[in-house]
């Protein structure tokens, strides 16, 4: 039996990605962020989300991508087994929700730290993001230094 996994697709520059629904805590409109001396050039700041913060990253610095004009800009907050410490992605445009039993692992030649596999659809392939290996690295680590979530912190919901 194919497992069917819900996901959410956005927009980084011109391309389409996706992360589980199952590891979103929520996605917000875009809110003042204050910019942090000494962060990452792609850790654009802390946000105040309702009463907690939220660390916002922007992938699109990291990876050197184009932002797009197009769509309304979004930040996906993950789950975290910690609630004051909250990790918020940047995004350009969040797309839809996919339902997706057709997965395909990552080629040997891609980047394991980065994507975690790939959604085929009727016309296209989109990229799933690892939000664990990708925050396990460089956001982690920074953060690391205020002993700030790790990775195995991020936590992901089961469905009932």
């Amino acid at each position: 039996m194919i497992e069917i996994k819900q996901f959410i697709q956005f927009k980084l520059g011109l391309h389409n990605y996706a992360v589980e629904m199952s590891c979103v805590r929520e996605i917000i409109k875009p809110v003042k962020v204050i910019q942090l001396l000494g962060a990452p050039e792609f850790v654009q700041g802390i946000a105040k989300v309702r009463d907690g913060v939220v660390t916002v990253v922007d992938l699109r610095k990291k990876f050197v991508i184009e932002p797009s004009e197009e769509g309304e800009p979004r930040i996906i907050i993950f789950e975290s087994a910690q609630e004051t410490e909250k990790i918020g992605l940047w995004v350009d445009d969040v797309v839809e929700i996919l339902e997706s039993g057709s997965l395909e692992k990552i080629p040997d030649i891609i980047h394991r730290g980065t994507i975690k596999e790939i959604i085929k659809t009727e016309d296209d392939i989109i990229p799933v993001i690892d939000v664990k290996q990708l925050f396990s690295d460089d956001v982690l680590a920074w953060l690391g230094s205020a002993n700030v979530v790790s990775s195995d912190d991020l936590i992901v919901v089961q469905e009932k």
